[in-house]
């Protein structure tokens, strides 16, 4: 049995550890599915798999929405002297590939898996002009240690392998407050979100909502082009679709200018701009004031490049909103959130589901009706 109220750090920790490569998302699934059993009337998987939770009800549902997949490597080609090729599984940036340590995936169990490092030709041996260039992902390949083709066989690895980063999730810093404090890991984008959805389920759960019923869904896909959205959003047609995702946090480096003001443990960051429907980012505004909950402001001028993007428009639209946990070095080895961000973000999300009970916002307002 899981007690009650969870610890953020270890439920984090528990998901994110697993891997999460699209299509290969069983281990993360699983626990998802077990965590959410514990608050949610019910619980489905639907066939291209995304995790559903469902609380309350109602006629009206709301739909909260968040990935967790994450991005990684899929192995094409082992070679004869036992080196591993790869493809990318999303959108990497080749400068922080090289030399990374990863597992090869070869099976479901979570002890399913070869150490391996990414290696490529060192700086020392690589003609000048390209000693200052980022290292091209197609020269590089997975060091396992085999002697040859046949070993890595042995071992498992053969082409369709799915390869994560082997990052564990840890605590960076001293924490004030058990709850609080920084964490350090890959593949918080965007897993961190569906810890976000458990926490807003426990306060939720301690008075069902009578008005609305609401949806939790841990989607798949997204970062190879919001697939998990498209499916459970058509499926359950939602009055009103919450996503939340992570968003570029202030750093050395990352200016204002370019990301907004979004700093790391200010609180979690409501989109504002085209993708969204004012009436629920007011709202959001709104109770986040009445509650205490700090939080941020995110101008997203055009596409979100969230499950938001699709659930604004799909099958005749829903009333659509944001919430984003700052995180530094996103799509890095070892990204960065705050635990407090995370535990706000769900305490802001369950403040806008009870909100969202009393306010009629409408899909479509009839302005005139020839008599």
């Amino acid at each position: 049995m899981l007690g009650l109220p969870l610890d953020t750090f270890s439920v984090l920790k528990d998901i994110v550890d697993r891997p999460g490569v699209p299509g290969f998302e069983e281990q993360r699934r699983s626990c998802i599915a077990e965590y959410f059993s514990r608050l949610c009337d019910g619980v489905s998987v639907d066939v291209i798999g995304n995790v559903i939770g469902t609380l309350g009800g109602g006629d009206r549902s709301v739909m909260l929405a968040g990935h967790y997949d994450q991005i990684g490597f899929m192995v094409r080609h082992v070679d004869k002297e036992g080196y591993a090729y790869f493809d990318q599984v999303g959108g990497w940036d080749p400068r922080v590939v090289y030399g990374a340590r990863v597992r090869v995936w070869t099976g479901q169990e979570s002890a399913s898996w070869m150490p391996g490092t990414i290696g490529a030709r060192p700086v020392h041996v690589v003609e000048r002009a390209e000693q200052e260039k980022a290292v091209k992902l197609a020269d590089m390949h997975i060091d396992l240690g085999a002697e040859n083709k046949e070993e890595a066989a042995e071992m498992g690895v053969r082409p369709g392998c799915v390869v994560t980063l082997d990052s564990p999730v840890v605590r960076l810093g001293k924490p004030k407050e058990k709850e609080d404090g920084l964490v350090m890991g890959a593949g918080f984008d965007d897993a961190s979100s569906v810890v976000s959805f458990i926490k807003a389920l426990e306060l939720l759960a301690e008075e069902p909502p009578k008005r609305v019923k609401v949806h939790a869904v841990a989607t798949v896909q997204e970062e190879i082009g919001a697939r998990g959205a498209q499916v459970s959003g058509f499926n359950i047609h939602p009055w009103c679709a919450v996503a939340v995702d992570v968003a570029h946090a202030l750093a050395p480096g990352v200016k204002p200018s370019r990301v907004g003001e979004i700093n790391l443990g200010a609180g979690p960051a409501i989109g504002v701009g085209a993708n969204f429907t004012r009436a629920l980012w007011s709202l959001m505004e709104e109770v986040a004031r009445a509650e205490g909950i700090p939080y941020q402001i995110e101008p997203v001028p055009g596409p979100s490049g969230t499950d938001a993007w699709v659930l604004q428009v799909l099958r005749g639209g829903a009333v659509s909103g944001l919430i984003s946990i700052p995180n530094r070095y996103m799509h890095s080895p070892n990204e960065v959130i705050s635990l407090s961000d995370l535990n706000n973000a769900g305490r802001l999300l369950a403040a806008t589901v009870r909100g969202l009970q009393d306010r009629d916002i409408k899909q479509v307002t009839e302005l005139f009706r020839k008599k």
